[in-house]
């Protein structure tokens, strides 16, 4: 059976997302634990995934990773916001780019991606992957990751279906 691919995009039917500030250093550099301070704006969302400025999952969410890539490295980072001292925890992740777009890719003149198409050679063997050298793709799932997901009732995504060749 051939695999199939799905790319995780911002779920826009949250009307008001919680978006943490962007990091100001590289994960590399980044503490294995940090704190930052910030202020929420009124009735934000927090999400089991967010996609911008950086990766970023819930516990919930880094479970279910870990169990799919025990390769793939995490880093804890707790926002507390400063009017109401609420706290919320989150995994700044490290997800593997994987040189995998297909010569049959359709990209915008900007070199944004329009219709990507993934090489089945490159990516048999990958579970959750980003593409290397591609703007503005996201994070890839194989479809048993995005079944679990689905199946934990993970929030802050969508799922669009990818191409092989």
């Amino acid at each position: 059976m051939v695999p199939r691919f799905y790319e995780l995009t911002e779920d826009h039917r949250i009307l008001n997302p919680f978006r943490p500030p962007i990091l100001q250093t590289s994960f590399d550099e980044l503490p294995i634990s940090s704190v930052m301070m910030i202020e929420r704006r009124l009735n934000e969302e927090p999400t089991d995934w967010i996609s911008r400025p950086s990766y970023f999952v819930s516990d919930r969410m880094k479970r279910l990773m870990e169990l799919v890539d025990e390769a793939m490295l995490f880093k804890s980072v707790t926002f507390i916001d400063q009017g109401s001292g609420e706290q919320l925890s989150y995994w700044a992740s490290h997800i593997p780019a994987v040189l995998a777009s297909s010569d049959h890719s359709l990209f915008y003149p900007n070199g944004s991606i329009q219709q990507l198409v993934l090489q089945g050679e490159a990516v048999k063997d990958q579970r959750i992957f980003t593409l290397e050298g591609v703007r503005g793709s996201g994070v890839i799932v194989r479809l048993d990751v995005a079944e679990s997901m689905l199946r934990r009732g993970l929030s802050g995504f969508v799922l669009r279906k990818v191409d092989l060749e």
